[in-house]
């Protein structure tokens, strides 16, 4: 059969020889009148085979604009909220926020179990083969033979338990990098905590000065001078100071004066130093600085009833409290309500700018609400029957905030759950001492998980490296966000595979990440060692999962809070 398209090249040729037939004049009245009836029986059969196809094209636009229509008046079931529990009708994340309707029909539902990921959830195969070493080497001076006579260092200390924690530490090496005798360290009672508790109320002071008795010469107060009472020379050294550094800024004043004391001693000591300067951090950190017994007695009775209600449990760190947020300039939803509250709170730190809440949410440095912690922790494979203990103050929307993820994870507990209010008096008063109660459980529990990378997600990585690599996650933000904005266009299994998956690099495993990467606190590599020749076959098949680690690591801002706010407030510390 003559395609439409033959007919049109036939009707062109024709019509060419027409026009030069008229041209020349050498054709016949009859030869033209049989070429133009040709002629118009071509345009006939074009007429008809046009016909056709206007309408079969009017058809289909007749099929589109029904559908557009159908759209318009009957819209769809709602596609939102895909991956919400069953068990309630609406939901408010934060206190304030609009309620947001559950679709109970969604295909797509987060299931009550984690699933079979073939893996041992609660701890690594290869972390028997690595194990803390901090022991100081043969030339390593001793105190008795270093520190110099009438030469006194005291250290102020600043921000709540952990920064805390990091600035006796680093003045215990400060005190060994200046030949001098340490001062134990005074605690901040000013900042936004204002708690009153001093060293020897937190730390056993006597296990720190003993421990540490071959290393630096520590007293408890300066002693007088002339057998009166003197005032040392207070200065500030800058930030992330080298031992050269201390060597031109401090020791001359401390020649001169022979005590000085250093104010708002935090992230005062640089993060790379040589081996030993690092080992003897990690012997003030694991082994020096020892809670006091109140408190240790009562951390280990939380672990103890934890540790009865199931084989293993998770410790959360959940910060999302009030100051923390509002600190961040994040935004979660809550309309103006929630901004007048976080902003008023922001006013606190002057010096920080006006936030873009998207920006700093899209660079991974908000914390994840108490619902995208709980949906990361399924995908990563723990089911409902999973008890949490959550290390926390009081978070921000209450328990409409935490509703979602008591719903993911009904055994829910806390402090205040799992002890009587008469066990916690001598502590609750204390935002120092509570933190200290946490902090044990924390390093206690099978599974940490932190919803930051502020001090204490940063000490208890390190700790638990140092003590048998045991499990610590921390949310790979900056990558999740992006997968919780869409992860109602996805399935279940889509989107808990791609949780995984960023995972990597944050979960920590051994080897997770390379000697000198990140800030050491959080990775004591000089400090950690091998069991010789062990090299295991799964132990060769992670360097792509390093690899990829690494790739994430360097995208990824080392701290969730902007550096440059942390030089710039003094009063801050992201515990």
């Amino acid at each position: 059969m003559t395609t439409l398209k033959e007919l049109k090249k036939l009707f062109f040729s024709l019509k060419i020889r027409r026009k030069k037939s008229e041209r020349n004049n050498n054709t016949t009245t009859i030869h033209l009148h049989g070429s133009n009836g040709f002629y118009i029986g071509l345009k006939l059969i074009l007429w008809r085979k046009r016909r056709r196809v206007f309408s079969f094209i009017s058809a289909i636009s007749g099929c589109l604009l029904l559908l557009l229509l159908s759209s318009v008046y009957f819209p769809p079931p709602t596609a939102n909220n895909l991956f919400l529990p069953r068990h309630s009708s609406v939901r408010h994340v934060v206190k304030g926020r609009e309620a947001l309707e559950y679709n109970f029909e969604a295909m797509f539902q987060v299931p009550a179990s984690g699933g079979n990921l073939g893996r041992d959830l609660w701890s690594w195969s290869q972390s028997t083969f690595y194990y803390g070493c901090s022991n100081a080497s043969k030339t390593f001076q001793t105190a008795d033979i270093k520190t110099l006579p009438d030469r006194y260092l005291l250290i102020a200390t600043s921000g709540g338990l952990n920064q805390q924690r990091r600035g006796i530490i680093d003045a215990v090496v400060a005190a060994y990098i200046l030949n001098a005798t340490l001062v134990i360290p005074r605690l901040d009672q000013q900042s936004y905590w204002k708690d009153t508790s001093c060293f020897a109320e937190i730390f056993d002071v006597n296990w720190f000065i003993s421990y540490l008795s071959r290393d630096v010469e520590i007293i408890k107060e300066l002693p007088p001078k002339g057998g009166k009472a003197w005032i040392p020379r207070t200065i500030r050294v800058p930030r992330k100071c080298d031992p050269t550094c201390y060597e031109t800024r401090v020791l001359p004043v401390l020649n001169r004066t022979q005590a000085v004391e250093l104010t708002k001693f935090d992230y005062r000591l640089s993060n790379r130093l040589d081996t030993e300067l690092q080992k003897l951090r990690c012997r003030v950190n694991y082994h020096a600085l020892r809670f006091t017994d109140p408190i240790l007695k009562m951390g280990k009775l939380l672990v103890e009833r934890m540790k009865m209600k199931a084989k293993h449990f998770i410790a959360l760190h959940l910060r999302f409290e009030p100051d923390m947020l509002a600190f961040s300039g994040c935004y979660y939803g809550g309309g103006d309500k929630e901004r007048a509250e976080l902003g008023a709170i922001r006013k606190r730190w002057k010096t920080l700018h006006a936030s873009n809440p998207e920006k700093v949410r899209r660079n991974g440095k908000c914390p994840l609400t108490p619902e995208e912690v709980g949906l990361m922790l399924r995908a990563l494979g723990f089911g409902s029957d999973v008890h949490v203990y959550v290390a926390s103050g009081d978070v921000y929307g209450g328990e409409e905030s935490l509703a979602p993820l008591k719903g993911l994870f009904p055994n829910f507990h806390s402090k205040q759950t799992i002890a009587t209010k008469e066990e916690l008096a001598q502590f609750s008063s204390f935002s120092g001492r509570m933190a200290a109660l946490d902090y044990i459980v924390c390093d206690e529990t099978d599974v940490f998980v932190a919803n930051n990378n502020g001090n204490m997600a940063r000490m208890l990585a390190g700790r638990r490296r140092y003590f048998g690599h045991k499990p610590a996650i921390r949310p790979n933000a900056k990558k999740l966000y992006k997968l919780f904005l869409g992860r109602n266009n996805m399935t279940w299994e889509e989107f808990s595979s791609r949780v995984r998956t960023y995972q990597i690099g944050f979960m920590g495993e051994p080897n997770e990440m390379k000697p000198g990467k990140g800030e050491f606190h959080e990775n004591p590599d000089s400090c950690l060692c091998q069991a010789k020749g062990i090299e295991t076959f799964e132990e060769k098949n992670r360097k792509d999962a390093v690899k990829m680690s690494d790739e994430y690591q360097s995208i990824e801002d080392p701290d969730w809070i902007d550096v440059d706010y942390l030089y710039k407030i003094e009063e801050f510390m992201s515990d």
